[in-house]
């Protein structure tokens, strides 16, 4: 659909060149959603669904992956009435709530946007840990997705991603957009990180220290999903109901009464099934949809006195995704 159209107008919105704009339109399942005038398309955003593993149950998740203006049609509210397209798309077809990597957050939070996900990081010292490191080809994708799949075992939610997407992602650092290192240790992979403008986009590790020592890295953040930080991901409720049937995961009973939105609402939990939902009357302990969006993904205990501060405990949802 108008393909040659839209990758103009990614070349023109986003960093990059020609061969990431091909690489885009060519090896990312995206889905375009366009608003157009008299000269063609004026604005596009593409919606990419992520399978999430939350306790060993996966769930699908939109993911905003980018939102370009044409230059000379910005500032004309053509952004806000394209996510207002997506997201009543996306509430119809089911999705709880839809997620974005912002590049401005008080841009997203006029829109509807809440921070849900937050992201911490450490440096490496500069001693120790006698690693070998060499610069990333294609070739070492398996040896990524081996230290990705154990790097996830530290992280109770985390965004799956099989052995061809971990290949597609490393091929698109290496060959179009990026950079970076493989570390092993006695020959065996111990962490890996790619770069994009110079800031590491991806960090993954199966020990702490695997980046100690490594003077490439010197002065350089290792970004680690943490349940305090700086704001990294940000969503959008759609359906809060259909965000508060995901939430008992783990054998909970549960009896609860809450408002949001200005409905008042009472839950029932029954080791870890909902039995009833239902709206009631009368007033409750007001739910924002931040909160229940952030207790969907483990940070319900920040909430001391929320009534749905128990369904999960607390965890990291690991979302590193180029777009």
């Amino acid at each position: 659909m108008h393909t040659e159209e839209l990758k103009k107008l990614h070349i023109a919105s986003f960093p990059g060149d020609e061969a990431y704009a091909d690489y885009f339109f060519g090896h990312v399942p995206a889905r375009a959603f366009t608003r157009s005038d008299e000269k063609g398309i004026v604005a596009a955003a593409y919606v990419k669904i992520l399978s999430a593993d939350i306790f060993g149950s996966v769930t699908e998740i939109p993911f905003l992956t980018g939102i370009a203006t044409r230059a000379d049609a910005r500032r004309k509210g053509h952004c806000r009435e394209l996510i207002g397209l997506v997201s009543a798309t996306l509430e119809k077809e089911g999705y709880p709530f839809v997620m974005l990597h912002p590049f401005n957050h008080d841009f997203y939070s006029r829109l509807g946007f809440t921070d849900i996900n937050f992201m911490g990081g450490f440096y490496p010292a500069p001693y120790g840990g006698n690693y070998e490191i060499k610069k990333l080809i294609t070739d070492d994708w398996e040896a990524c997705y081996r230290v990705l799949a154990e790097w996830q075992k530290a992280f109770p939610g985390h965004v799956l991603r099989s052995p061809s997407e971990q290949k597609a992602v490393i091929e698109m650092f290496t060959k179009v957009c990026g950079s970076g290192y493989l570390i092993s240790r006695n020959g065996i992979p111990n962490a890996y990180v790619l770069f994009d403008d110079g800031k590491i986009v991806e960090a993954c590790f199966t020990t702490p220290d695997a980046f100690d020592g490594v003077k490439e890295l010197s002065g350089f953040r290792i970004p680690l999903p943490s349940r305090e930080g700086e704001g990294y991901s940000m969503g959008k409720l759609l359906n809060a109901g259909g965000l508060l049937r995901l939430l008992p995961k783990r054998g909970v009973t549960l009896n609860a009464r809450f408002s949001l939105s200005g409905k008042t609402y009472e839950i029932k939990v029954n080791k870890g099934r909902i039995t009833e939902l239902n709206e009631a009357e009368g007033e409750a302990y007001t739910l924002t949809e931040g909160e229940l969006m952030r207790t969907a993904l483990g940070q319900g205990k920040k909430y001391p006195f929320s009534p749905l501060k128990e369904l999960f405990p607390e965890y990291n949802l690991a979302l590193f995704e180029k777009y």
